[in-house]
């Protein structure tokens, strides 16, 4: 037990270290899509002494109507300009400690878990989305991490009741953030056959198909109206962008608008070195000189680059991750877990490349991963392929702690 007394501590003090610029002293904090961002105007918090503001873009916020279900105590209890100083940092615990949990879930010890969970929310595509007001971003990891835990529970203990929530949790993460909550739902989708597989020696199938009935039950009375949504089949479309009348015309226009965000291959060295391609423009002295977020237009037309991120995971990170792959050719008993988290990995980091992973990136036809996906039903509508280096991020998280995992001293694991 304790271990994992150290591990949550551990995990608080990483999370108020991240976050001590709003928590000592205690300084409002506006994220551009939070749902009181109409209220705390700029000039609010600019006029407060020490006050910390976040950037406000226009492309991110789209104005909807806030979910309470998750949050409202924060509402409730804690004044509107200080309610995202209290949900940023809450919500990167409850991801990490998800995480944690469901690694010792699958067997790993202490130690590597929290590894794991620390590697999650230092990960530069993580983290610095708070720089750009992503509320809905950390309420949807915190959403999913623990949805991941359920479902993994529910199968490996044929729980009614864990499978009931794994049911509500998934519905959160949808209405939090559809675009990538879409996408991590079916990383959940997979690994609950992969994992029913596995335990499939435990039977007791009619409590298992119980659960699967009521939690799809439950999803679909949480998150029936986001998944419409995220498929296309309300006004509104599944980015935070609008189309033009002439985009919606022309392939390549449509293309180009769906795949601006991409990940450029030459830059995969980034992941292991962050800040090597720059901090982001709006760092005036490491600004980014990449391409994501280049137009096809440009240099005659459209922008050059735009990226407020960081997308490294980190040395350390990536060695360890690529400690765990090689246990694919030992001896080591759990090369289903790793295999599937490898498959999430590389699938995330191909489909992130986007345009720049295709025979003819330039065309309103050709050839590559991301073009495969664009061209399903409604995926189209889904824009940013930058967006698959969250699930990406989470497989690398993963793969770090069966790494770390793997260098522990046999021990038992209390």
């Amino acid at each position: 037990m304790r271990p994992h007394l150290f591990s949550l501590l551990g995990l608080l003090l990483v999370t108020a270290a991240l976050f001590y610029r709003v928590l000592l002293p205690l300084s409002p904090v506006i994220a551009s899509d939070s749902p009181y961002h109409q209220i705390v105007r700029k000039a609010q918090i600019a006029a407060k002494p020490n006050g910390v503001m976040w950037s406000e873009d226009g492309y991110l916020g789209n104005g909807h109507s806030a979910n309470y279900e998750l949050y409202s105590p924060i509402r409730r209890f804690v004044p509107f300009q200080y309610y995202n100083t209290a949900l940023f940092p809450l919500c990167v615990f409850l991801a990490g400690l998800g995480l944690y949990a469901f690694l010792t879930v699958m067997g790993l010890k202490a130690k590597a878990a929290f590894v794991g969970a620390l590697s999650l929310i230092l990960s530069g595509h993580f983290i610095t989305c708070v720089f750009s007001g992503h509320a809905g971003t950390f309420m949807m990891w915190a959403a999913f991490m623990w949805a991941l835990l359920s479902l993994t529970v529910a199968v490996k203990s044929r729980s009614v009741v864990a499978m009931v929530w794994a049911g509500i949790l998934s519905a959160l993460v949808l209405r939090y953030q559809f675009d990538i909550g879409f996408l991590l739902l079916g990383i959940l989708f997979c690994w609950f056959f992969v994992l029913l597989w596995h335990e499939k020696e435990k039977k007791q199938f009619g409590k298992l198909a119980l659960g699967t009935v009521l939690a799809l039950i439950v999803f679909c009375a949480f998150g029936a109206h986001a998944f419409f949504y995220v498929l296309g089949i309300s006004n509104d479309s599944a980015s935070n962008a609008a189309i033009s009348e002439s985009a919606k015309e022309s392939r390549l226009e449509k293309w180009d608008w769906a795949t601006q965000w991409s990940f450029p291959v030459s830059e995969t060295s980034s992941l292991v070195f962050p800040g090597l391609f720059g901090w982001g423009n709006q760092d005036p002295e490491h600004p980014y000189y990449g391409a994501i977020g280049r137009s096809l237009k440009w240099p005659k037309g459209g922008i050059e680059n735009f990226s407020i991120n960081t997308q490294g995971e980190g040395a350390g990170i990536i060695l360890l991750a690529l400690l765990a792959v090689s246990l694919l050719f030992s001896r080591c008993q759990d090369k289903w877990f790793l295999w599937f988290w490898l498959i999430v990995a590389a699938a995330g980091l191909l489909f992130s490349y986007g345009r720049y992973c295709d025979v003819s990136p330039g065309s309103e036809t050709g050839f590559g991963p991301y073009r495969l996906f664009y061209l399903l039903p409604k995926m189209s509508d889904m824009r940013n392929p930058i967006k698959f280096l969250y699930p990406f991020m989470l497989a690398v998280s993963v793969l770090c702690a069966a790494g770390f995992n793997a260098l522990c001293k046999e021990e038992p694991n209390v």
